[in-house]
């Protein structure tokens, strides 16, 4: 295994508590590729090479499928990074997909309306439970290899880089918990989130001392590297994977128009759509064609605003007073803004897109500046 000059300490009082390895039979470190995932492995490896471990440990990647016509969800090469890193520590690595349909396939067939913040089947569906299903399976074989008495639970230690910064929610979950939920008479499960405390400043510091790759996306623009679509992602995060992959986009707004539903409450695709046409057309000049994909644009974000329950002036005030109408002009005012703030972002993605080398999404090893670049890039 592959052990790295790290000076801890710092990392480790942000960590707290610091888990007695040898106390679990095997540890299962979650990754998606993305920059929390790297910093979790690259982490949780060195603790693995101080306490001298010797127990399996697993990388688990969750494959989530394409679209109707092909297009990966996630981007590209993640699969198989998360397998780079994972051999780079020596590592077994494990792919799991949901056995009763894949993530459109699930939208489409099963669930007929997007995850949302409050509705994350995605992840519960799609990512833990294909997860605990193969810790279901492997029980047994842990047993059998492990050599793990049959009077006391298989001890799994299932490791994931959720950090607080990303949000509240987040910061609020424990580092350490047994998920009484998921454990069974012969098998307990502790979730453990190492990194819920860590800054992106640290995150970075640990790949870039790792010496591990991250995907090139993080230097195309985006934020985060979920699917590359996410329900969950920001509006210039969206706007730039849509423009970094339009025939994806296509595929989303097709499902958006079968389902009959917005893709999230705030945004939908087919603004998305329309206002990358917007941007784009300005970038060629066509100021006629622009010009009708921003009316186009206006009117779709006009039509969202006023059938809200807010614009429709149901319900009351934070102070309790019951709401009013948005008056014609109020109404103006809101879609004129928005369509604004959606134009901003859509223009960035498109410059950004342009600019993007989509060829190598793979980064080389990160030096200091790059890894300072992405750090306050991320913030």
């Amino acid at each position: 295994m592959t052990q790295l000059a790290v000076d801890l300490p710092e990392l480790e009082r942000r960590s707290r508590p610091v888990l007695n390895l040898l106390a679990y039979d095997v540890i299962v470190i979650c990754s998606s590729a993305g920059k929390d995932s790297i910093a979790l492995l690259a982490y949780v490896a060195e603790l693995i090479g101080v306490q001298g471990y010797r127990g399996r440990v697993v990388v688990l990647h969750n494959h989530l499928g394409t679209t109707a016509s092909g297009e990966p969800v996630e981007w590209q090469n993640v699969a198989e990074l998360a397998r780079e890193h994972a051999a780079h520590y020596g590592f077994e690595f494990v792919v799991r997909t949901r056995p009763g349909g894949d993530l459109m396939e699930q939208l489409l067939g099963e669930r007929r309306r997007w995850p949302a913040n409050n509705a994350r089947w995605c992840t519960s569906d799609q990512k833990e439970g294909p997860s605990m299903t193969w810790i279901t399976e492997a029980v047994t074989e842990f047993w059998q290899q492990l050599g793990v008495p049959a009077d006391r639970p298989v001890e799994v230690l299932y490791c994931l880089g959720l950090r607080g910064q990303e949000s509240a929610g987040r910061a609020a979950q424990p580092i350490v918990q047994v998920n009484e939920r998921r454990s069974s008479g012969n098998r307990r499960i502790t979730r453990w989130l190492p990194i819920r405390d860590w800054t992106i400043t640290d995150v970075w510091t640990m790949i870039k001392k790792s010496g591990l790759r991250a995907h090139a996306a993080y230097t195309w623009g985006m934020l985060r590297l979920s699917c590359s679509l996410c329900v969950l992602a920001t509006a210039e995060d969206l706007m730039l994977a849509a423009a970094l992959r339009p025939a994806l986009a296509a595929d989303y707004l097709a499902a958006e128009i079968e389902l009959g539903e917005r893709f999230t409450e705030r945004l939908s695709m087919q603004e998305i759509v329309t206002a990358l046409d917007a941007a784009r057309r300005e970038d060629l000049d066509d100021h006629h064609g622009a010009a009708e994909a921003a009316l186009a644009l206006y009117e779709l974000v006009r039509e969202h605003l006023a059938s809200t329950p807010v614009a429709r002036g149901e319900g009351v005030t934070a102070s309790g007073r019951p709401r009013r109408p948005w008056t014609a002009q109020q109404l103006t005012g809101r879609a004129t803004a928005r369509t604004s703030e959606l134009l901003s972002a859509a223009r960035r993605a498109v410059t950004l897109a342009a600019r993007a080398d989509t060829s190598a999404p793979i980064l080389p090893p990160l030096d200091d500046a790059t890894a300072a670049l992405l750090a306050r890039a991320s913030r």
